[in-house]
């Protein structure tokens, strides 16, 4: 019997946890393991840019847009949660992620970080699970702090020969370019091809 293929493994949620365990360590940030793992999985979500515009394709409601219809009386159950979610989360990611950007809009940090505050807030008075609550209040408490984290991570990331691994990985994912692939390996984002005593790639 031969030996089992070896894959070659993407493995991003890795990576940002190693990100964002560093992060926090650096910036003495005490924070729940369900926040962590939250703040992975946002930025391993995020990681395809077309998860930032609406379901339907289009340009992305205005944060206080989807908050109002979140308040709405016509809005109850699953959609409340959604909306909110979704204005949280996107908050985050952009006042985290792209911090440096907003110092030029005119639309500004603070308002995004206000928004995802106050979504998250509303959000942990509309679940029941105690579990949820304690995450949403969590990430309403500490929202700048955990903003901050992401920022961090950002700065990380650019800050490595000007690459932006993510949009880097993106493509990688879409196009299979080895010469991509390769750059990838150096950094550490995905796994060295495995090659068979032929001296060929296993697919």
């Amino acid at each position: 019997m031969g030996k089992p293929k070896i894959d070659l493994v993407l493995e991003p949620a890795e990576f940002f946890m190693k990100q964002v365990t560093s992060a926090m360590a650096r910036q003495n940030l005490n924070a729940s393991k369900t926040a962590e793992f939250y703040l992975v999985e946002l930025l391993n979500r995020f990681i395809h840019s077309s998860n930032l515009y609406s379901e339907n394709g289009g340009e992305q409601e205005p944060l206080a847009i989807m908050f109002l219809k979140s308040q709405s009386k016509d809005v109850e159950g699953g959609e409340k949660v959604r909306l909110l979610k979704r204005t949280g989360d996107i908050s985050l990611y952009i006042s985290g992620f792209f911090a440096d950007s907003l110092n030029r809009k005119v639309v500004d940090l603070d308002y995004y970080r206000s928004m995802g505050a106050i979504a998250y807030r509303t959000l942990s008075g509309a679940i029941r699970e105690d579990c949820f609550q304690e995450l949403y209040t969590e990430l309403h408490n500490k929202f700048s702090a955990f903003a901050d984290v992401l920022t961090e991570i950002s700065q990380d990331i650019f800050s490595k020969d000007n690459q932006n691994l993510l949009r880097l990985y993106e493509v990688y994912a879409r196009t299979g370019s080895e010469v991509i692939r390769k750059q990838l390996v150096e950094r550490g984002l995905v796994a060295p091809a495995v090659t068979s005593p032929s001296g060929k790639l296993k697919n």
